[in-house]
This record gives structure tokens, C-alpha cells and sequence, in this order.
């Protein structure tokens, strides 16, 4: 098996990416310790609303154990969101890489770098505000039985802000993580792989519940080869001299 190499790069460049991988590394371990910390509360992503189609049962389970641990719930999605907030640090750092390699790349790209994060850990914690309300209001006064629950939920308009919000907010985050995966394999600063991997997850992270999944390892990869290390030999476009 072929062992990491060192990276040969120009020292304003090393710098930047040690920072960078920097707060990769810091981000995804957040990422994880949110997963860890909404896995223990409840059965639903931390922060979000109650997902479409969900049956009466599934809206009351949703609802009691949201109730029975809003500290938990609080604290993964205050821990997501400081995590996609930490993320900005790669996403700045691999834009200004590519630019240096010689690729047109919008300013856009670089403004959803910052903004999509931003964006997804606010409506993050909307969404927690909202389903919080209606678990406060579920359990304040009335029946505790499932057809309630579902109606306190189909009628809940900031839960319907914050379903918008979500999906809204991560097609900008999507943007960023698709369109430097793409610029990024075309100047070789990333194998054919992790190029289609970063453009798979910003469609999924729309579309799929695995898209989550996906931008953690993509992140990961991103800090790695940030840090100057990569399995097997850096890609080609770390080497060249800007």
C-alpha cells in the first residue's frame, strides 16, 4: 500500500491550509458529537421539523421524546450549527486554491461558501424553535393522543417556515460543496473520486437523507488533503507553483 506524502506547495498556501484543515477536522468532530447527541433524545435529525408524510404515531413519538429532552435536543443543534460555521474555513480555503490554479470560478461560489452555512445553521435552530413550541403547546393542556399531535403539527406554521428554511438554505450550501468539488477535479486538486463524491453529496444533501453522511466524509477528505497528506500521493494540482 502506498503511504502519505508530504506536500509541496508554497508556503503562503501551507499556512492557509493548516488553518484550514484546522477547522475541517474541528467540524466534522462537532458534526459527529451532534449525531451522537441527537441519537441519544430522538429518532429525528436535531433541529428539524417533523418530516412530510409522517403518520399520527410518528408526529406523537416525534413530539414526546423531543419533550423529554430539550436540553439534549438544544445542544445538538447548537453543535451542528457551530459546526457547519466552522466548515466556512474550508470552503474559503479550497475556492481561493482553485482560483490560484488558474480556474474561472464565479464570486458566487465563494459567497455561498459563507452563506450556505450560515443559512443552514440558522434555519437549523428555527427549526428547533418551532418544533419546541409545538411540543411545549402538546404537552401545556389536552388530550396527549397522536391525531392531536398531528394536527398541532399540520397546523404549525413556523414548523412550515422552517421545512422551507431547510430545504431553501441547504440549496445554497449545495451550490458551494457541488461547484468547488467540480472546479476543484478539473485543476487536479482533487481525485477523479472525491470530485464526483463532493458533487454527489450537494445533490444529496438536497434530495436524500444520506446527504449529511456524504458531506461529512467529503469534509474529512477536504481537511486531509487541506493538511498536505493524502493515501497513495497528493493530487497532481497540489504541487504547482502559483
Amino acid at each position: 500500500m502506498s503511504i502519505a506524502v508530504p506536500l509541496r506547495i508554497a508556503d503562503p498556501e501551507r499556512r492557509a491550509g493548516r488553518w484550514a484543515a484546522l477547522s475541517g477536522a474541528v467540524s466534522v468532530g462537532t458534526l459527529i458529537a451532534a449525531l451522537i447527541a441527537a441519537n441519544t433524545a430522538t429518532t429525528t435529525r436535531a433541529g428539524s421539523p417533523t418530516r412530510f408524510g409522517a403518520s399520527d404515531a410518528d408526529r406523537l413519538r416525534e413530539l414526546t421524546t423531543f419533550h423529554r429532552a430539550p436540553s439534549t435536543q438544544a445542544l445538538a443543534a447548537g453543535l451542528r450549527g457551530l459546526a457547519l460555521v466552522l466548515g466556512i474555513g474550508v470552503g474559503v480555503y479550497l475556492y481561493w486554491m482553485v482560483r490560484r490554479r488558474g480556474a474561472t470560478v464565479g464570486r458566487l461560489v465563494l459567497v455561498t461558501a459563507i452563506a450556505g452555512p450560515i443559512l443552514v445553521a440558522g434555519a437549523t435552530a428555527f427549526g428547533f424553535l418551532a418544533l419546541r413550541d409545538v411540543a411545549d403547546a402538546f404537552y401545556a393542556s389536552g388530550p396527549r393522543t397522536a391525531a392531536r399531535a398531528s394536527a398541532l403539527v399540520d397546523h404549525s406554521t413556523r414548523l412550515r417556515v422552517a421545512g422551507v428554511l431547510d430545504v431553501g438554505s441547504r440549496i445554497v450550501f449545495a451550490v458551494w460543496v457541488g461547484a468547488l468539488s467540480y472546479h476543484a477535479r478539473r485543476v487536479e486538486l482533487l481525485t477523479t473520486f472525491l470530485g464526483y463524491w463532493g458533487v454527489g453529496a450537494a445533490a444529496a444533501m438536497v434530495l436524500l437523507p444520506v446527504g449529511d453522511a456524504m458531506y461529512v466524509g467529503w469534509l474529512a477528505s477536504m481537511a486531509v488533503l487541506s493538511w498536505g497528506y493524502w493515501p497513495g500521493g497528493m493530487p497532481a494540482g497540489w504541487g504547482r507553483r502559483s
